[in-house]
């Protein structure tokens, strides 16, 4: 299964999480340092540490084989 279909398969379930804004897919960034490794990006209004999330909330570190990555990116708005 690619990448692209692994994403829109989870993608639904993901945003459920109040903390989700978004699912993408792009290169894993490790320490700041953009990796080549392709991964699906969640984008989450505020990053927290695993041990202050509920389990319901965490997010998995794969998904079909695929790696994740989370990414901070506050509360998005729509332009008008």
């Amino acid at each position: 299964m690619n990448i692209q279909r692994i994403k829109q398969r989870y993608e639904e379930e993901l945003l459920l999480n109040p903390n989700v804004v978004g699912v993408g897919i792009g290169t894993k960034i490790i320490k700041g340092i953009s990796t080549p490794r392709q991964c699906i990006k969640i984008y989450v209004r505020e990053k927290l540490p695993r041990n202050k999330l509920q389990k319901n909330e965490l997010i998995p570190r794969k998904l079909n084989g695929i790696e994740t990555d989370v990414e901070e990116v506050g509360r998005l708005k729509t332009q008008g």
